[in-house]
């Protein structure tokens, strides 16, 4: 975050035409801070932040507007512009956000009809799953052990392990998958 204020603090100046020796004399920072906290190896206090806006002619929020890089990682995303992707015979898998790949956690929608069953995974040490049964049952066996999940039930597991998910019912099952970190 010191980086993306300093680069914005710069940017707004050379855009303006502002010299770091005018920001100093109109608000007695020196000059070394100043070039400083544009490098990003000081932050400098809320008060000199106040005061360098000002000079630049806009507010606080306008000079913290785009440092914060978390809001550039909301992904919101609607039902219809979501495509369900067939897995293996009778299961679908829907990716639930885009850019994956970016992400650190992969939230899915797993469709098990009549007799589905995933295919028998398993992931590299580190990653792990997390099911949460929405609709339907389904027997989840992660090694040797199974497990049977009914609506609200959920299962977390180490998915270096061996496992696979099995709709023996004749409704179809409806699953929230978490994969940490993101691995598809």
């Amino acid at each position: 975050m010191l980086k993306n204020l300093g680069q914005r603090i710069r940017t707004l100046r050379k855009t303006k035409r502002i010299t770091l020796i005018d920001i100093s004399k109109k608000t007695g920072i020196a000059q070394a801070t100043l070039s400083r906290i544009e490098t990003g190896s000081m932050m400098g206090t809320v008060e000199s932040h106040e005061k360098i806006a000002e000079v630049l002619g806009i507010g606080l929020s306008e000079l913290y507007s785009g440092v914060d890089r978390r809001y550039d990682e909301i992904a919101h995303s609607r039902p219809e512009e979501r495509k369900a992707t067939p897995h293996s015979k009778n299961v679908e898998i829907q990716l639930l956000t885009q850019e994956s790949s970016k992400k650190k956690i992969t939230p899915l929608l797993l469709t098990l009809h009549a007799a589905g069953a995933t295919q028998n995974e398993h992931q590299e040490r580190g990653v792990e799953k997390f099911v949460y049964v929405l609709d339907g049952e389904v027997k989840v066996k992660v090694d040797k052990e199974e497990f049977h999940l009914k609506p609200g039930e959920t299962l977390y597991f180490d998915a270096s392990l061996n496992h696979q998910i099995t709709n023996e019912k004749q409704k179809t099952a409806r699953l929230l998958v978490a994969v940490s970190p993101s691995k598809i």
